[in-house]
């Protein structure tokens, strides 16, 4: 009788799971549909080898999106040959992948698809930054990443989870950090490379500026790499999570408020803009929530599981207590 239980409720928790990864994949194939129309339809579009590679790689990522949106409808031999298998967490990281190499494409500014350069100001400085060209290629190229990223985060939790460590309910905002640690670092190189590196191309204080991001970057990048891996083998510490949060929380404050405001390299709607206001909110969403469980406050991950093992241990667990 318990022992039905039990399956019973490691099958709702495992069909909740893949509900979720469904919804994440029906998002992936209609991005990946989006953003393959902007390509297509924008007048920068020269079919240039680069612009090949970007239709391919959309087309690819609509194909197989689509296909996982159809293995997780049903009970059908597609499904059971792909879901929750090693074959579903292949395809994620191919498609992570996939746009890991397309989004550096369509967003590099010098190739005017999704974002371009513009000169802020007529002074001895042209103050170059680069801006939102294409709307829609540029949200629908992201949400296509995003996506994809969620779904290998979520796989790679369902099969190697541990025990709920005290980041697992937290570990795709660890993810998203460290995606926006990526592109801070991108968009930093490739601003000191194409502005700070030409005579006139923008003033001294923004090339510093644009240091600080660079470095709060790869410091963000190392640390929600290390968090997000431990995390998702239930390896984490509560206190290295809950003091790794408050400090990119801080770094991440001073990173947006320098960057974006005055004299910053990312003050007009952009990669750079976004990605430093990004690591800024998740930074706070993740410090703020491990905080809470670190102090014992609310109910997050950590109280779930501890429900969950209890409600599984039952009885001997009120025995141990007598």
């Amino acid at each position: 009788m318990e022992d039905n239980a039990g399956n019973s409720a490691l099958e709702g928790a495992t069909n909740t799971v893949d509900k979720r990864r469904f919804n994440i994949w029906a998002f992936l194939c209609l991005f990946s549909t989006l953003s393959l129309i902007a390509h297509e339809t924008d007048d920068q579009n020269m079919r240039r080898s680069e612009n090949i590679w970007i239709t391919t790689c959309a087309a690819l990522s609509l194909s197989f999106s689509f296909l996982s949106s159809l293995a997780h409808i049903g009970n059908s031999v597609l499904s059971s040959l792909f879901v929750g298998t090693i074959l579903e967490g292949l395809l994620a990281l191919i498609l992570v992948g996939l746009w890991a190499g397309a989004l550096p494409v369509i967003m590099d500014p010098s190739n005017g698809l999704a974002q371009m350069y513009v000169g802020k100001s007529e002074g001895e400085s042209a103050d170059y930054q680069a801006t939102v060209s294409n709307a829609n290629l540029y949200f629908t190229s992201w949400g296509s990443g995003v996506c994809a990223l969620i779904v290998l985060s979520m796989y790679i939790k369902e099969r190697l989870g541990g025990g709920g460590g005290m980041g697992m309910g937290y570990t795709s905002k660890w993810y998203l950090l460290m995606l926006a640690s990526v592109i801070v670092v991108i968009e930093s190189m490739r601003f000191k490379n194409q502005v700070c590196s030409i005579e006139g191309g923008t003033e001294e204080v923004t090339c510093g500026r644009n240091t600080y991001g660079l470095a709060t970057g790869i410091v963000g990048l190392v640390v929600s790499f290390l968090i997000s891996l431990f995390s998702s083998l239930g390896r984490d510490s509560a206190l290295i999570t809950t003091v790794a949060g408050f400090v990119m929380a801080m770094l991440y404050t001073l990173c947006a408020g320098l960057l974006t405001f005055d004299n910053g390299p990312a003050t007009y709607v952009g990669n750079h803009y976004f990605s430093a206001w990004a690591g800024f909110f998740i930074s706070f969403a993740v410090f703020g929530s491990v905080l809470k469980e670190f102090l014992g406050v609310g109910g997050g991950a950590a109280a779930t599981s501890a429900a969950a093992a209890a409600e599984a241990g039952g009885d001997d667990v009120e025995m141990d207590r007598i």
